[in-house]
Parts: structure tokens; sequence; C-alpha cells
């Protein structure tokens, strides 16, 4: 999926990535399409989002629910490391099943009116290439919700 113009995130607000969800409208390069299980799929070793967001006056707290592409006996964690405007602030080891991932966010990231915030995946792998199916995309994690909100 390709983002033409920034959508703008309010902060605080939780959003979703299933097939009629806002924050589909969030995603640019590096996803698949909505599934209808509620969620997207990474497709690529990066998968990016991209918003506009107000500069907030405090630090802040970003969470995010994901679930990682595992496969028994072959695939069994998926490392993520997670950048902001191109500043890396969190790093996960994620086992099988879905699981919330919390990043600190200072609000000297918020330099710009538009962020980005990108999802490296290594490990990404295709079923096909590990001859589960003939599906190509190379699966990291599935994006359940996003928020970003005041830290406490």
């Amino acid at each position: 999926m390709q983002l033409t113009s920034a959508a703008v995130y309010r902060i605080g607000t939780e959003v979703g990535f299933g097939p009629s969800s806002s924050g589909i409208s969030l995603l640019a390069n590096g996803w698949s399409a909505p599934d209808p299980g509620g969620f997207t799929w990474s497709a690529a070793p990066d998968a990016c989002l991209r918003f506009s967001i107000a500069t907030p006056t405090r630090d802040m707290v970003g969470r995010l629910d994901v679930m990682p592409f595992v496969v028994a006996g072959t695939v069994v964690e998926q490392r993520m490391e997670i950048y902001f405007n191109h500043v890396r602030v969190g790093y996960a080891e994620l086992q099988a099943g879905r699981q919330s991932v919390a990043f600190a966010l200072p609000r000297e990231l918020f330099i710009m009116r538009t962020a980005s915030l990108l999802l490296h995946i290594p490990g990404a792998v295709s079923p096909q290439q590990l001859g589960l199916s003939d599906d190509q995309r190379r699966l990291g994690v599935a994006l359940w919700s996003l928020q970003i909100a005041a830290a406490s």
C-alpha cells in the first residue's frame, strides 16, 4: 500500500488496522491488504507508517499490538526494531502469540509535522519459502493497533 499524503493521527487515540479501521490510512510501504481478522500483515522486512501529528509538550509513549509470524520448529521468533523519525526507539524479540510492545518517544523526536514509524523485521519470511503455501509475502508481524499517548 502506498500513501499519497500523510493522514492525521490524534495523540491518545488507539487506531486499529482491520479492513474498515481508521489506521489503514497510516500505512505507507511494506504492508499487505488488511485481513478480515482485524489486522494487517507486514509484507517486507521494512514496514512503515506515516502520519501527521501535533508536536507534544511532553514525552510520549507508543504502543503496538502485534503478533509475529512464527512457525513451530522453523521460525521460533521475530526480532523487531522500531524507528520513529529515523531514530531507534524500541526493540522486541517476539515469540508466538499476540502481544503489546511499548516504546518511549521523547518529545524532541517530534521535530516535523509528518512522522514516520518504521518496523524493521529482518527475519520476515514468506510461507512459500518455507514450503507452507503459495503466499509470497515476507511476513513479519500482524499489526492490530497503534497508540501514542503522554508518558506517565
